[in-house]
């Protein structure tokens, strides 16, 4: 049932406003939270960033959900910020780009291309001082909690001087070709296949979403200590509550939508979100935790699980689930958890 992939892509969010989609430290922290919560539902990681203008461009490497899904998650819930703060109305974003890389060859010349110094856009309303990128996650260690490092810096330098590598190949030239590649202006065909390849996989996880939402609502029903005719309910109890959570994490990272868990659990997807990033905000090893017992289950059994090997401890965690706070604190610069067509 699970299929994880570790294709790294290019993706390119693209505005249909000229204007900057990042235009200060309020959208920059905004972009870092919903960054954030896409890699809590989809897994994987971005190993650099630069929005200049507008346009969005990520080195993302996917995990657990499709180039779409992937973009859908930034893309939608950046335009409901920008709607909110800047009264932007319709469409914000074009469809998107999603160019695959050799990681071998090209992730590290990726991650400096989209580090460059700024460029001026020739656009109206984008100056040349209008480009935010990830560089500081390279040159002060853990500084952006959502950028992963380890892997470019130690394709730059295996022998542990990545992070002198990285400043000393900022200041070379980029080949023209290699700029071609990483933005998909050459080899069209190729990359194309790639494409096509990426997409049928996306295509195979989707192709039976209800049996494999079942299969992992039942596990998690005996994992959290509740019947599944009660996760199927309308119950409130908290325990039911925080087992639906954990069921939508655990389907949306095995390639389902939270759309049709919530189809399958009879309530709205917003508030399946809702609980699940709550949770993850006061016990955020609950869902890794349900995650590695899921793993586990399935490699030994297919998919036959014993529930008394796999059943959730009651922990220090697992008390302060039982009583989740009354309301959410949203700080300044998130966006609400509730999602809209782009």
């Amino acid at each position: 049932m699970r299929a994880v992939s570790r294709e790294v892509i290019h993706l390119n969010l693209r505005g249909r406003r000229p204007q900057a989609l990042v235009h200060d430290e309020e959208d920059w922290h905004a972009l870092s939270t919903i960054a954030q919560r896409m890699l809590f539902w989809c897994g994987g990681s971005i190993y650099g960033c630069r929005c200049e203008g507008p346009e969005m461009r990520f080195a993302v490497e996917m995990r657990y959900a499709s180039a779409g899904t992937t973009a859908h998650h930034i893309a939608g819930a950046y335009a409901i910020y920008l709607r909110r703060r800047r009264g932007w109305s319709g469409r914000i974003f074009n469809h998107y780009v999603a160019i695959p890389i050799d990681t071998e060859l090209f992730l590290d010349e990726l991650v400096l291309w989209l580090h460059r110094p700024p460029e001026c856009v020739k656009a109206e309303g984008a100056g040349c001082d209008v480009c935010w990128t990830a560089d500081s996650a390279y040159l002060i260690p853990k500084s952006l909690s959502w950028i992963t490092t380890d892997r470019v810096l130690a394709a730059l330098s295996p022998g542990g001087a990545g992070r002198s590598a990285y400043i000393r190949r900022k200041t070379q030239p980029i080949a023209s070709e290699i700029t071609a590649t990483l933005t998909g202006h050459t080899a069209r065909r190729p990359r194309q296949a790639l494409h096509d390849v990426l997409e049928q996989r996306a295509i195979s996880r989707r192709q039976d979403p209800e049996g494999s939402i079942e299969t992992i609502a039942r596990f998690v029903a005996d994992y959290c200590r509740v019947s599944y005719e009660d996760l199927r309910s309308a119950s409130r109890k908290r325990s039911v509550s925080r087992a639906k959570a954990v069921a939508a994490v655990l389907c949306s990272r095995n390639g389902a939508s939270v759309a049709a868990v919530a189809r399958l659990f009879g309530c709205s997807r917003s508030t399946l979100i809702e609980r699940a990033e709550r949770y993850h905000e006061i016990a955020p090893q609950l869902f890794d935790q349900a995650e590695r017992a899921l793993d586990t289950c399935l490699e030994r059994g297919h998919g036959r699980h014993d529930p008394q090997s796999v059943r959730l401890r009651q922990t220090h965690a697992d008390s302060h689930c039982a009583r989740p706070p009354g309301g959410m604190a949203i700080r300044a610069g998130t966006v609400p958890t509730k999602s809209r067509t782009v």
